[in-house]
């Protein structure tokens, strides 16, 4: 399944005008699926169905359902909620309601006649605004809106609720909740993000006849993670492989005061089926694990002044990166400038992928011109906080254009970036987006990054690309969290529980 911006959506249908398929083909096609929807609907419809419609090509979707509606001998009403139509197709599908027996209002002529036909309507079909809207309602939309949203009929949004961003998910202030959506040609990005997602209602993804051919033109194509993918992957282990198959990780994690994340990313890696996995850490924070996380190897280092690992170690860690087919970094590893320095030295000189998680990136801080200097490739995976301190931006504006800034900052440095959240969106160094929705409200406490830093790392050093090992880390471990909710409750479960499902997924995908 594809997502697609506002933008992709226009680049689909400038694709399909030059492909021989108009812009009124589209609309026809449109309106069709969005009238056969409606007729199918379990509800009764005899009591009318009011259509409210825009002046562009939504309202022209609108205009051909209402007309096909009305030839089935339902009651229906079309309200022109921002005057006549102003582009060609949307004309002409509104000429061709003259003649049949749809009535045609006014908003700013007939408000007591539309109120009444709200009152008693049976569905309400928001065809106002299309998928490049943003910003508020005009007044007299946000007030119609207002009653209809009190009435019991049911609401259908055509392509997406008015006044939703469907770049962001964000929605404006008297936006009209709606029991359904039926969207063009695919779903668009911000019905995944909060929250539009809750005004959405029940999605149905309907095929205009955009062609296949279109989506070559479209950049940087959103895919939705699935175990589909997953299983195309992740391969069933071979019975004559061995250890040295499934990759070496060094994770460069803990300090003093947060052993607990090297002991998290180390399982979690161990979990995701990696062959071996060398912890380097401060020398009490490898003593202590090494009473109790048996299967991996550890590496002893110098710890500074503030308790965490320190730059004197260089040489050493450098040394055990040559041996190693992914490296983590960042887990537990405290914001001392000692670990800054390890990271730039590291970038400049592995050639083998590396993931910076946590302190990893705040010690890096606004300083990500660094990610240029980088051998290999490099995946970073910050929560939204983290990503606001790279890009020297608030957190309000990452949030308001999450899915931008995190695509510009992969293809800018060339790197792939898993920017946590709901939903977790991973921008791939290929030039490919991914939507990851799996995963719950459990995974919102402390370790919970420790653990997707493992699975990821684990992934990288058992060969897949830093896009595929980002994409399987972010998907797998929701869908862990969400076996775990289900078997402990969302308040209850831990990281660490989280981990020890990772065996029991892995054996349901390989039957």
């Amino acid at each position: 399944m594809y997502f697609v911006t506002p933008d992709q959506m226009k680049q689909l249908e400038r694709a399909s005008n030059e492909n021989g398929v108009s812009d009124y083909t589209l609309m026809s096609n449109a309106g069709e699926k969005l009238a056969g929807f409606i007729l199918s609907m379990p509800c009764e419809l005899s009591h009318g169905i009011v259509f409210f419609c825009g002046n562009g090509n939504n309202g022209g979707d609108g205009f051909v359902a209402a007309k096909l509606v009305a030839e089935s001998d339902y009651p229906v009403t079309v309200v022109l909620m921002c005057g006549e139509p102003m582009t060609e197709s949307s004309t002409k599908a509104y000429m061709e309601l003259s003649g049949t027996a749809v009535e045609v209002l006014n908003l700013y002529d007939n408000n007591d006649k539309i109120f009444s036909k709200l009152s008693s309507a049976s569905l309400i079909v928001d065809a106002v605004f299309g998928t490049g809207y943003h910003g508020d309602l005009p007044p007299q939309v946000k007030a119609c809106f207002s009653f209809a949203s009190r009435s019991g009929a049911k609401k259908l949004a055509v392509d997406c609720p008015s006044g939703c961003d469907c770049l962001n998910g964000n929605v404006a202030d008297g936006t009209m909740l709606c029991d359904h959506t039926v969207t063009f040609a695919n779903r668009k990005i911000g019905m995944e993000f909060y929250p539009m997602k809750d005004y959405c209602g029940k999605i149905f993804e309907v095929d205009i006849g955009i062609l296949k051919i279109c989506y070559k033109s479209v950049t940087r194509l959103i895919m939705r993670a699935d175990m589909e993918f997953m299983k195309k992957i992740i391969n069933v282990r071979n019975p004559k492989s061995h250890k040295g198959h499934y990759g070496h990780l060094l994770n460069i994690a803990g300090s003093k005061t947060m052993p607990g994340a090297a002991a998290l990313s180390t399982l979690s890696a161990l979990r995701a089926g990696v062959g071996l996995c060398t912890l380097a850490s401060i020398k009490s924070v490898t003593e202590l694990h090494a009473s109790n996380i048996y299967e991996a190897m550890y590496l002893p280092l110098k710890e500074n002044t503030a308790g965490c690992i320190s730059a004197t170690n260089e040489k050493e860690i450098l040394k055990a990166c040559k041996k190693a087919d992914a490296i983590a970094f960042g887990c537990g590893l405290g914001t001392s400038e000692d670990s800054f320095e390890l990271i730039k030295s590291i970038l400049k000189n592995v050639t083998c992928p590396v993931i910076i998680d946590a302190d990893g990136l705040n010690c890096i801080g606004t300083n990500i011109d660094i990610f240029k200097d980088a051998r290999a490739g490099v995946i970073i995976t910050p929560h939204i906080a983290e990503l606001a301190r790279l890009l020297g931006i608030s957190v309000a504006e990452v949030s308001a254009d999450r899915y931008n800034l995190v695509t510009e900052l992969s293809d800018k440095y060339g790197i792939t970036v898993v920017s946590k959240g709901t939903p977790t969106i991973i921008a791939g160094s290929n030039g490919f987006s991914f939507i990851s929705d799996s995963g719950n409200a459990g995974l919102a406490r402390g370790g919970s990054g420790d653990t997707l830093t493992g699975i990821i790392a684990a992934f990288a050093a058992q060969g897949l690309t830093t896009t595929e090992a980002a994409v399987a880390g972010a998907y797998l471990f929701g869908v862990a969290a969400d076996r775990t909710s289900d078997k402990m409750s969302m308040q209850g479960m831990l990281p660490s529980d989280v981990i020890n499902e990772l065996p029991l997924l892995f054996k349901d995908m390989n039957r």
